[in-house]
């Protein structure tokens, strides 16, 4: 039916007078579905944006197969490459969403303070709740729609690091591991408020480009005779 390797499916049906496209595609952990119907005059309809939340990533292919599976039943198919050339439906641009700018705060700020902890205190005890903590930073940052690439690798990065000094910690080289841990807790909480700082100056330099648009708008308007 599709390639399962895609990310993106694009089906497409007739309706005599109308053209009905439906897509689906994946951004982290989030699948989304999205549904326009093409009037014969060239006018379009878009339907409301359908999202679905995965835990992990597994599923997430076999989900977008049977829902394209089911479309198909009902008599769409898929785009040919002509007609991909000229889409209907743009992906939504992937951005971070600003709900999860306090909760980074929180866990920069967790480990941080876990990280200066780790200089002064030795203890696997702390070196297991280190681990735990950053598995749980690790799985909030990895599937969220609109991190950066680079951000990514890093948290990737960190839990592998993390899991190896766990390794060390449960062969009683916990004092070795030590400052290996704390060393990362801080870095990571300053990488966690870099991340926020820069979606911050993003979402400041988008309202601005918005309120110039708005005024350069009334500035061609003005000389206009009521």
């Amino acid at each position: 039916m599709t390639n399962q390797q895609t990310k993106v499916i694009e089906l497409k049906r007739n309706n005599g007078q109308t053209t009905d496209y439906w897509v689906s595609y994946r951004m982290g952990r989030t699948l989304y579905q999205v549904s326009v119907q093409e009037q014969a005059d060239g006018q379009t309809d878009e339907g409301e944006v359908v999202k679905e939340r995965f835990p992990f990533y597994f599923g997430m292919k076999k989900r977008m197969l049977e829902l394209a599976e089911e479309k198909e039943a009902l008599g769409f198919r898929l785009l040919t490459e002509e007609e991909k050339a000229t889409p209907v439906i743009e992906e939504e641009e992937p951005t971070l969403d600003p709900a999860f700018f306090k909760p980074a705060i929180r866990y920069a700020s967790w480990m941080l303070g876990l990280g200066i902890l780790l200089f002064f205190l030795p203890s696997p005890i702390i070196n297991g709740l280190a681990f735990g903590l950053g598995l749980f930073v690790w799985y909030e940052t990895f599937g969220q729609a609109g991190i950066p690439r680079n951000y990514q690798r890093y948290f990737h990065g960190m839990l592998a690091g993390l899991t190896i000094l766990l390794v060390l910690s449960a062969i009683e080289l916990e004092r070795f591991a030590q400052p290996y841990y704390a060393t990362i807790f801080v870095i990571s909480a300053i990488v966690l408020v870099l991340l926020v700082v820069q979606h911050r100056l993003k979402e400041t330099d988008h309202i601005g480009q918005k309120e110039s648009s708005r005024v350069r708008k009334i500035k061609d308007y003005s000389d206009i005779d009521l």
